[in-house]
């Protein structure tokens, strides 16, 4: 007996293919200490960004800013990094060293954040983050500030941590405000 023959492809097969591919929620959250070992790898790729986004101020000024001309430089270079955060979230949900560690951001439906949501996110991180970030510029400069007080600057870093630990899906504190999520990206595409 000879097998039915093939019907034409209407089309639906590649509809059930697509319809078949799995969403970003299906992919697990990424472990926290993937996490924290891409850390320093995006601190790279931001200290090459604000060296970068810097260095044309720094030569024209040919000086050390002070007053309002360090303040506003000290505002251009959050708005760089600011960018540099929420345009590659809202653009891929990734951003380099994130592409490198094959995780994303997404919100809670599994889709990318809108630039609101990344913008949010952003600024949700930074109170987490930057504390910490100051406290580690502090560690090098210890005559500007006492070791002691300098180390408080990273206990909101060790909470956004710790509650990552014992969240039930893993997410740090700031994903949790700012209504986002990440998980492990799927592998690219070969062709």
């Amino acid at each position: 007996m000879a097998p039915p023959p093939l019907a034409p492809d209407d089309g639906t097969t590649k509809a059930r293919a697509e319809t078949a591919q799995p969403q970003p929620q299906d992919f697990p959250v990424p472990s926290v200490g993937r996490r924290l070992a891409a850390i320093p790898y995006e601190g790279l790729l931001l200290l090459a960004l604000v060296l970068i986004a810097g260095f044309p101020i720094a030569g024209l000024r040919g000086a050390a800013l002070d007053g309002t001309a360090h303040l506003v430089f000290q505002l251009y270079l959050g708005l760089v990094i600011a960018g540099y955060f929420v345009w590659h979230w809202q653009q891929r949900g990734q951003t380099l060293a994130m592409k490198t560690w094959r995780f994303r951001v997404v919100d809670r439906q599994g889709r990318i954040p809108t630039w609101q949501r990344a913008l949010l996110r952003f600024f949700c991180a930074a109170i987490f983050f930057a504390p910490a970030c100051a406290g580690l510029l502090l560690l090098f400069f210890p005559g500007r500030m006492s070791p002691v007080i300098t180390m408080w600057f990273f206990f909101p870093l060790a909470a956004t941590l710790l509650y990552g630990l014992f969240d039930r899906e893993q997410q740090f504190l700031h994903d949790r405000l700012a209504g986002t999520q990440l998980r492990d990206a799927p592998p690219p595409i070969k062709r």
